[in-house]
């Protein structure tokens, strides 16, 4: 559990560092920087107390910022769902704005009357169309 909340930290500092690269504008030397740090956590060798170390030092208390970026989101989340109305649609705007599609609809008659006799597959049905005839010549691998 410890391992899986320090990836999620991770996750969430590499993510708010893309994001300030990407929406910000910054000096090319903080750039530099967010990108090494990203590197850094991203990285598998980094240490563990080095990781820590720079997402203190890049974010200050990240935990608390995650915690409240979370908050945040689930309030959102929540006057979303509070707001969200299901109306029904009436049936004649349904039908004019519905539309469906039969595609290749012989292959579904086909495969409807296939399912009235499960004994037989399309396969069978069809035997008298092919016949096999075996090669005169012996079949070898013509490797160079």
């Amino acid at each position: 559990q410890l391992d899986e909340q320090l990836w999620k930290e991770v996750a969430w500092c590499v993510e708010q560092l893309e994001l300030g690269l990407k929406t910000q504008k910054s000096t090319p030397r903080q750039a530099a920087e967010a990108v090494q740090a990203i590197r850094t956590l991203r990285s598998d060798k980094a240490p563990l107390v080095k990781k820590r170390q720079l997402m203190r030092a890049m974010f200050g208390d990240y935990r608390k910022k995650m915690e409240e970026e979370w908050c945040r989101e689930l309030k959102l989340m929540e006057a979303a769902v509070k707001s969200a109305r299901v109306v029904e649609m009436q049936r004649v705007s349904c039908r004019r704005s519905c539309q469906f599609i039969r595609k290749r609809s012989g292959a579904c008659r086909q495969s409807q009357a296939s399912a009235g006799t499960p004994s037989e597959s399309p396969r069978t049905l069809n035997t008298g169309l092919f016949k096999f005839i075996p090669p005169q010549e012996e079949f070898h691998f013509n490797f160079l």
